[in-house]
């Protein structure tokens, strides 16, 4: 860690921060650190990914000087508001909330777990939990393209990035800042305070948008009509029922104009 203060505010507050050129993922460190009796809390960033992940098994292209890579290893034995769909609109709104803060730049949350731009994603979530050593652990993954001009031919069309200069710099302020919003809401949250949700919902590029989804074999459409305080997802079909969505192995896009 370099010793600039950036990150005083978390390590205050007991974070460890480990800091990466590069990783095949923060992750996969995360996971690591856990199963070797590392204590959470702890912040993993790196400038550049080998083997960044998405959800559904994809990967998240991680290009060295142009983005935020980061995880944070948070220790949710016996806590009872630890699912993975809470933690992720937990973690969507911290990440909304600090990429305002620090660049001036408003995005929007497309469920459950991608920060959107004019239509484009520049960020991607991942939580997971998993056990090691008698302990229950979350780990955050956050993705954001901060600089990234050049992505991908199968990305091409839906990437996009915040444009800021000195992308290094706003990763670490950046990560700072998550790491703290993502803490306080969170921990409101265990103490029965779920208003955060009003805000996941303020910033949903999804309400009130035609939206087409796949759950396994199974796809269907209609309008995103509300997200309810578990972080579900409510969408009125075009036959006039209603499918409840939770995050899992969910498939979403928002339906474009000049599809029938």
């Amino acid at each position: 860690m370099r010793e600039d203060g950036i990150f005083s505010t978390l390590i205050k507050r007991g974070v460890s921060v480990f800091e990466y050129d590069t990783v095949g993922s923060t992750n996969t460190e995360a996971r690591a650190y856990a199963q070797n009796g590392g204590i959470a809390p702890a912040l993993f960033i790196a400038n550049e990914q080998t083997a960044g992940r998405g959800r559904l098994g994809r990967s998240f292209y991680s290009p060295a000087d142009t983005g935020l890579y980061m995880t944070l290893l948070l220790d949710v034995t016996g806590d009872v508001a630890s699912s993975v769909v809470r933690i992720t609109t937990c973690a969507a709104v911290a990440t909304a909330r600090s990429i305002e803060e620090c660049t001036g730049i408003s995005v929007a949350i497309k469920w459950v777990n991608d920060i959107y731009i004019d239509g484009k994603k520049i960020c991607g979530i991942l939580a997971q939990n998993f056990e090691a050593n008698g302990k229950r652990y979350v780990m955050i993954g956050v993705g954001i393209n901060l600089s990234t001009g050049d992505f991908p031919e199968e990305i091409k069309g839906i990437a996009a990035s915040l444009g800021v200069e000195n992308a290094p710099l706003v990763a670490r302020k950046l990560a700072n800042s998550i790491g703290v919003n993502l803490m306080d809401i969170y921990e409101r949250v265990k103490n029965g305070d779920i208003l955060y949700i009003e805000e996941y919902k303020r910033r949903s590029a999804v309400i009130g948008r035609a939206v087409i989804y796949t759950v396994g074999n199974k796809q269907g459409s209609g309008i995103a009509e509300n997200i309810d305080q578990n972080g579900a997802l409510y969408v009125r079909l075009d036959n006039g029922g209603l499918e409840i969505l939770n995050s899992g192995e969910i498939s979403l896009r928002i339906k474009k104009e000049d599809e029938k």
